[in-house]
C-alpha cells in the first residue's frame, strides 16, 4: 500500500475517534508515551512525527485501525 494513503487513513482514524483504544495505541507508539492523551496538540504532534515513521511501524500502526 501507498505510505501517503497509510498515514491519511491513520490520521483521519485518529482524528475521528480520539477516545477510541486503537487511536490511543497509534499515538502511544509514534510519540513513544504511553500515558498520552488523544487531543488536538497530541494529534499534530502525531501529524509531524508520523511521515518520519519506519514502515514497520506504520504498517502495525495501519494493522491496528483496520
Amino acid at each position: 500500500m501507498d505510505r501517503e494513503k497509510e498515514i491519511s487513513e491513520i490520521m483521519d482514524f485518529v482524528e475521528r475517534y480520539k477516545e477510541s483504544m486503537a487511536s490511543q495505541m497509534v499515538v502511544s507508539r509514534i510519540l513513544g508515551d504511553k500515558g498520552v492523551k488523544v487531543n488536538n496538540e497530541t494529534i499534530d504532534e502525531l501529524k509531524n512525527r508520523i511521515v518520519n515513521a519506519a514502515d514497520d511501524e506504520l504498517e502495525a500502526c495501519y494493522y491496528i485501525i483496520k
